[in-house]
């Protein structure tokens, strides 16, 4: 993990104690997958330190904010406002923040439901999210994206994307329109390649 400048720090230090070890997890895990694939350490460890910037936020400011910084809510984010998170997040990072980098800031973004077009910082900063060990109890095909992830990017994010949408379906809940797109896209990329998705 690199250090981090002084007003980044201090954007992280006032977040809640568990939402700092998450993402200190997530740190650990997008450093091993930027090291396996050979991807810049430093931005992608930027990326994955400031996924959960504004986490802690009730939905109602999330929407509120989200209004606020001109961030497009589209219906399923009207509903389940806590999607919002990472595209807020995104939102600070370029305004107060300072951040520049158009793929750190995009990780960001994304990092919650994925969206075509991702680049390998957001594919990692997404997996990393989602391979945090204390959430493997939440998704039963993890072992399956985990063996993937540092071997191919594409193919473990629509393994996760496949088994996520299948679990979300099941359970009656919403599905973000980027994660079905992205996993689409995916897919059909691999086919492509002559993989089965």
């Amino acid at each position: 993990m690199t250090a981090l400048p002084a007003h980044l720090q201090e954007a992280l230090a006032v977040l809640p104690r568990g939402l700092r070890a998450h993402i200190g997890r997530v740190r650990v895990e997008a450093s091993s997958l930027a090291a396996s694939l050979a991807l810049d350490s430093g931005r992608v460890d930027l990326a994955a330190a400031m996924h959960d910037l504004c986490r802690a936020m009730p939905g109602e400011e999330l929407l509120a904010e989200a209004r606020h910084r001109g961030v497009a809510v589209n219906r399923v984010e009207e509903q389940a406002p806590m999607l919002l998170h990472g595209p807020v997040a995104a939102a600070r990072l370029r305004g107060e923040l300072g951040v520049a980098d158009v793929e750190v800031v995009e990780a960001v973004h994304w990092h919650s439901t994925a969206a075509p077009g991702l680049h390998a910082i957001g594919k990692v900063v997404f997996l990393a999210d989602k391979l945090d060990p204390a959430k493997a109890a939440r998704y039963s095909f993890i072992d399956v994206v985990r063996g993937l992830a540092g071997e191919d990017l594409d193919a473990a994010l629509e393994a996760f994307l496949s088994g996520e949408l299948q679990r979300l379906v099941r359970g009656g809940h919403l599905v973000h329109p980027a994660s079905v797109g992205a996993r689409e896209e995916l897919a059909a990329a691999l086919r492509g390649r002559g993989r089965a998705s």
